[in-house]
């Protein structure tokens, strides 16, 4: 399945220029040198998403949840179960802040960072235009719609470049993988459907919450793909800012 990909983030607009900063004080830092490094950055890491959570205004950084995506789009897949175009836009996702860290690993002479952790519950609410096909059955409407997400177990893997500026090293990552393992639950509410129809509508919400599984291996490629592309936005503003020595200390 082919996916399309257009989504702006308002918090990302200044990144395109470097300019340099402090981490706050409020961050935890690790030691290059330390022999509990992992450790160490699993913890600086929960931490740090707790201070990202409501916005960091001394990096120029908007709140990550509710995290805002303009648009998020999939395209028709011939021949599959769900062989539909979806369309979400002025999407809002909430949850991302109470993340769980489970596990990191650093590579740092690589420049290689890796982690795997817990989203409890996450909620996406967005307008929607959708138009094709179900297994066997026709879907077409536009409106609002809920996405909910329980318990999503995700692995993240991220590679950086190194770059000088004034004499001091950042990293700009070049790649930022997301992998979702594992979904508990999803549950959708598409309003409107067939122009407003409530019975078959609710009907067809119905089968696609029951199908939820088939339905969601669909979708899941593209929020892969979208949510990388997010994250890879928001940490190269971090890292793009402050200096690496600042963030690993030596």
């Amino acid at each position: 399945m082919s996916s399309t990909l257009c989504f702006a983030l308002l918090a990302l607009c200044a990144t395109t220029l470097i300019d340099t900063a402090k981490l706050p004080e409020t961050f935890e830092r690790c030691s290059r040198k330390d022999p509990n490094l992992n450790e160490c950055l699993k913890s600086a890491v929960q931490k740090a998403i707790k201070e990202l959570k409501p916005g960091l205004p001394s990096l120029h950084m908007l709140p990550i949840d509710p995290l805002d995506i303009t648009k998020i789009e999939m395209q028709e897949g011939k021949g599959r179960p769900v062989n539909m175009k979806l369309i979400l836009s002025n999407a809002k996702t909430f949850g991302l802040g109470d993340v769980v860290i489970h596990e990191v690993r650093a590579d740092l002479n690589n420049r290689v960072l890796e982690a795997n952790g817990l989203l409890p519950h996450a909620v996406i609410e967005s307008d929607y235009e959708m138009d094709g096909q179900f297994l066997v059955l026709p879907i077409k409407g536009k409106g609002k719609n809920l996405l909910n997400f329980t318990e999503l177990t995700a692995e993240i893997k991220m590679k950086a470049e190194e770059m000088k500026k004034d004499g001091e090293n950042y990293w700009n990552f070049t790649t930022f993988d997301v992998i979702i393992k594992d979904l508990e639950k999803f549950e959708v509410n598409f309003e409107n459907l067939f122009n407003g129809d409530k019975e078959l509508g609710d009907n067809t919400n119905k089968v696609l919450n029951e199908n939820w599984k088939t339905f969601w291996e669909e979708l899941k490629p593209t929020f892969e793909e979208t949510f990388g592309k997010i994250f890879l936005q928001i940490s190269n503003q971090l890292f793009s800012r402050v200096p690496v020595n600042d963030i690993f200390l030596e």
